[in-house]
């Protein structure tokens, strides 16, 4: 399923990656019961952060081991300023294809950075290692993404899938045609297995509502 890199170790020694794959599912671009839902995730996230205040919030757990990781890099963990987005300014979830709703929202419920790709398309063994600096893939958006030294990095036997800091490849893309999909959670070191694994059960709850025939094939965190 997957190789663990040494040099990834070495330098993140409790980093974890947990995964989610999940087959017969549908991904439909709207459906009634899961925007109720999505309301009622909103309603509750606003009720949550009324109080919000981010030099408070990026101390406690789980974001602060994300804003630690984002910081090395000199950069913002996104997860938070999505959250941000919608307790502050009441932006609301946005209207894609339910598959990649279904994962943002469990993202904002858990703050766990998540990516998602078509199962299909992927050449298995996967391999978790530390990105040198020097490679590239393409982006989800189209566009060459360029890799930074130490950024933990998610491979197949073709290419690269995703980064943290670069996000998730154009090739593995989740579409319209989706049948089977894999989700899985970075995690740089601090965030109990417990905690990895009711997010992905949330995900997977989530699917489920829209994609009822959808099942469980794979979930474990390594």
């Amino acid at each position: 399923m997957i190789k663990i890199a040494e040099d990834f170790k070495k330098i993140y020694p409790d980093a974890k990656l947990g995964i989610l794959i999940m087959k017969n599912v549908k991904n439909p671009p709207s459906n009634a019961e899961f925007n109720a839902t999505k309301t009622l995730v909103e309603k509750q996230l606003l009720a949550q952060y009324q109080n919000y205040n981010r030099k408070e919030f990026i101390q406690s757990e789980p974001i602060c081991f994300y804003a630690n990781y984002y910081k090395k890099f000199k950069k913002t963990y996104p997860v938070l300023l999505q959250l941000e987005s919608v307790v502050l300014k009441s932006t609301p979830l946005p209207n894609v294809a339910a598959l990649v709703e279904a994962m943002f929202m469990a993202e904002l419920k858990n703050l766990l950075l998540t990516a998602g790709h078509d199962l299909d398309k992927i050449a298995f063994p996967l391999k978790l290692e530390l990105a040198q600096g020097s490679e590239s893939f393409t982006g989800i958006s189209g566009k060459q993404q360029f890799l930074t030294g130490n950024d933990m990095m998610l491979s197949d036997e073709k290419d690269i899938l995703s980064s943290i800091l670069n996000g998730p490849d154009h090739r593995t893309r989740i579409t319209g045609n989706t049948k089977n999909v894999i989700f899985y959670a970075y995690t740089p070191g601090g965030i109990h297995e417990d905690t990895i694994r009711s997010h992905l059960k949330d995900i997977h709850y989530y699917v489920s509502i829209f994609s009822p025939d959808a099942k469980i094939h794979f979930l474990d965190i390594f």
